[in-house]
């Protein structure tokens, strides 16, 4: 696909294949991936709505190979999305915990996961200011969103990033979606997992409208006569 080159989504966002993402962003975001699946898969974090996937995904994920997670990890779009909320007017003071560390020396999950998601923030902040379609693509972050971001001073960024509701899942619930995405992922075709990219794409949002829409409505009241 050339340069100019681009799919549409059914959610209105454009599937730039080149040159939305710069390369030195595109490898930070396979690492955030690749950060992203690791944590999620440990027993750790199974009920943590940040990696909310089903029982279902979460084992097709379990059983994937890693040179098949490495794969997926590599797509040009983040595997969760980013959503930021309005910062108090005055924000509490940060306390820095002690998450311990393993007796041979390896940082804890809970370690590892405080590091990721302030990794996390500062990719956002930075697509915001460098890229605003990338950020858009790639994290799903609204321009409202993007506003907030792009006002936050750097001190601000580690407050962002411990919020509880900071990332959530695309595709939590998707099994038939991740039985593509991982069947793709599993040969050795770039335009399998291209293809299987735009299907994802097409279906950002698509989970999380479907649980507003299935809530109930509140009862009408019947007028009185």
């Amino acid at each position: 696909m050339s340069k100019d080159a681009s799919l549409s989504s059914g959610s209105g966002l454009p599937v730039l294949r080149d040159d939305y993402l710069p390369v030195a962003l595109r490898r930070g975001l396979a690492d955030l991936n690749a950060q992203y699946l690791e944590l999620g898969l440990c027993p750790e974090f199974e009920v943590d709505p940040r990696f909310g996937w089903s029982g279902a995904v979460r084992e097709r994920l379990l059983a994937a190979e890693t040179r098949t997670r490495e794969r997926i990890a590599s797509l040009p779009v983040a595997l969760f999305e980013v959503t930021v909320d309005p910062l108090p007017a005055i924000a509490p003071a940060l306390r820095i915990e002690d998450g311990g560390t393993a007796v041979d020396g390896r940082r804890s999950s809970m370690d590892r996961c405080t590091s990721f998601l302030h990794q996390v923030a500062f990719l956002a902040w930075r697509l915001v200011d460098s890229t605003p379609l990338g950020a858009r693509v790639t994290l799903g972050l609204s321009a409202g969103a993007q506003a907030q971001l792009g006002d936050l001073r750097p001190s601000q960024l580690a407050e962002i990033a411990l919020r509880p509701n900071l990332i959530r899942p695309r595709w939590p619930a998707h099994d038939r979606y991740w039985a593509m995405l991982v069947g793709a992922a599993r040969g050795t075709s770039d335009t399998a997992l291209e293809q299987a990219l735009c299907v994802g794409v097409c279906l950002f949002g698509s989970e999380h409208a479907s649980v507003a829409a299935a809530s109930p409505a509140p009862a009408r009241r019947r007028p009185r006569r």
